[in-house]
C-alpha cells in the first residue's frame, strides 16, 4: 500500500495499483504582477506567447480586460496600480502542467524575482481508493468527529454542505469547511468522486472512492506557502500535511482527562498525516530563496545580460545601471529577503574570519614551539 504523500506534477491518474494512494498537488492560483508593462510581458512569465491567449467578453476583480488560454487567465486594464492578474483555477493547474512549459518552482522564482504578489494559493492531497478499497476518512466521519467534540482546531467554526440533484435526488456528495471562505486560510474536505460524476465526468478505471482535503491560502498565508513550495517542490505532500497537522486535528475522547489537547491524536489522522511535523504558514522566505533566485537568474537571465554587454561593446555602465534600476524597483519583500540573505552572508564571514585568526594561531603556535626557546639565545643574537 502506497501511504506516503507522494507529490506528481499533476491531477492524471496514479501510475501503479496499489489500492489506495495519496498525492498532492496545487490547486489554484492568482498571482499579482506589477512590474510587467502588457499581456506578452505576462504571458513570458508563463513561457507562454500572447498569441496563446484568446479575449472574451468577461472580466471581473475590478479589471477591465481579460485574455484566457483554456482555464488559465490574465486579468489587466484595472485602475492605476493594480497591474496583471494571473489565474488558475484547479482545472487551469492541470492544463498548465500539461502543457509543460515550466514546473511551479521554476514558475515561483520567476514570479518572486519580479516582485509577485501571491493573492490566493490552493494545494490539495487526494487519497484515492481502487478496487474497493477504504479511504483514511470521509467527510461524514470527520463532522461525526466533531459533533463528539473530538476536533481540535486554530479555526473556530465550521460547516457541513450536502449537495444533490433536484430532479431525482442523487447524491453529489458531502463538503466540509474549516474556517471561512474569505479568511487568510480555509480548509475543506468533500468527495471529489461524486462532484465528477455528478459533471458527467468519468473516473479512472478501478477508482471506487476520492477524498480530496484542500487547503486555501490567501494574501500573506498563500505568499508563505508559495515560498515553502518554491524551497521545495518535490515535498508539496509534507508541506500541506503539516499545515493540516498545525491548523486541525481530529483526536480520541478521554473521560479522565479534562484538558482535550492531552487526548491522544487518532490512529487514522496520524496515518494519513505520516511522520510531519507541524508547519505554520508564516511569511518568513526558506534559506535557499536566494540561491534558486541565483540559479534562474544564471539560466534564464545571464545569456540575456551577456548578449547586451557584447553588443553595447563592453559598455560595464550600462550593466550597472540595469542593476542600480533594478535595487530601486525592488518590492519590500525582495528588500526583506535580501536583507535577510545579507545578513547571513555576514556571519559566515565573520565565521570564516574566525577560523582563519584560529588557523594562523595555531600555526605560529606549532612555529614558535619547534624554534629554539629564548634562552638558547645569547644576548648578541647567536646560538648556542
Amino acid at each position: 500500500m502506497e501511504n506516503a504523500l507522494a507529490p506528481p506534477h499533476s491531477n492524471r491518474g496514479v501510475q501503479n495499483t496499489s489500492p489506495t494512494a495519496l498525492r498532492s498537488c496545487v490547486d489554484w492560483l492568482q498571482v499579482t504582477l506589477k512590474s510587467v508593462l502588457n499581456v506578452q510581458q505576462t504571458a513570458e512569465v508563463l513561457n507562454m506567447d500572447e498569441a496563446d491567449f484568446k479575449p472574451v467578453s468577461y472580466s471581473y476583480y475590478g479589471y477591465k480586460s481579460h485574455v484566457v488560454n483554456g482555464n488559465i487567465s490574465i486579468l489587466f486594464d484595472g485602475q492605476v496600480n493594480m497591474g496583471f492578474h494571473i489565474q488558475m483555477t484547479g482545472q487551469g493547474c492541470r492544463e498548465y502542467e500539461k502543457l509543460g512549459k515550466q514546473n511551479w518552482q521554476e514558475l515561483f522564482i520567476k514570479l518572486f524575482e519580479l516582485g509577485a504578489q501571491f493573492t490566493r494559493l490552493d494545494g490539495a492531497i487526494d487519497n484515492l481508493c481502487y478496487k474497493g478499497a477504504e479511504p483514511y476518512f470521509t467527510p461524514d466521519k470527520l463532522y461525526r468527529k466533531v459533533k463528539e467534540g473530538c476536533c481540535q482546531s486554530k479555526f473556530k467554526k465550521g460547516k457541513k454542505v450536502e449537495s444533490f440533484l433536484l430532479d431525482d435526488g442523487t447524491n453529489l456528495g458531502e463538503t466540509l469547511y474549516f474556517g471561512k471562505e474569505q479568511s487568510d486560510m480555509q480548509i475543506r474536505v468533500y468527495e471529489k468522486d461524486l462532484e465528477r460524476l455528478g459533471a458527467g465526468e468519468e473516473l479512472e478505471d478501478d477508482l471506487t472512492r476520492w477524498i480530496r482535503t484542500e487547503i486555501q491560502c490567501r494574501r500573506d498565508r498563500a505568499q508563505a506557502l508559495a515560498l515553502y513550495i518554491l524551497n521545495d517542490p518535490d515535498k508539496i505532500g509534507q508541506v500541506l500535511a503539516g499545515v493540516l497537522k498545525n491548523y486541525l486535528n481530529f483526536v480520541v475522547k478521554n473521560p479522565n482527562e479534562s484538558n482535550k489537547s492531552r487526548w491522544n491524536v487518532s490512529k487514522w489522522w496520524s496515518k494519513f498525516l505520516g511522520d510531519v511535523e507541524p508547519l505554520k504558514l508564516t511569511f518568513v522566505a526558506p534559506d535557499k530563496t536566494i540561491e534558486k533566485v541565483k540559479k534562474w537568474i544564471d539560466t534564464q537571465v545571464a545569456p540575456s545580460l551577456g548578449t547586451l554587454f557584447a553588443a553595447s561593446g563592453g559598455d560595464i555602465d550600462l550593466i550597472v545601471d540595469l542593476l542600480n534600476d533594478g535595487m530601486d524597483r525592488m518590492t519590500e519583500s525582495q528588500k526583506q529577503m535580501a536583507d535577510e540573505a545579507f545578513t547571513i552572508l555576514l556571519e559566515q564571514r565573520k565565521e570564516k574570519e574566525y577560523l582563519k585568526n584560529q588557523k594562523y594561531q595555531e600555526y605560529m603556535f606549532r612555529t614558535i614551539n619547534t624554534e629554539k626557546s629564548p634562552s638558547d639565545y645569547f644576548s648578541d643574537g647567536t646560538t648556542l
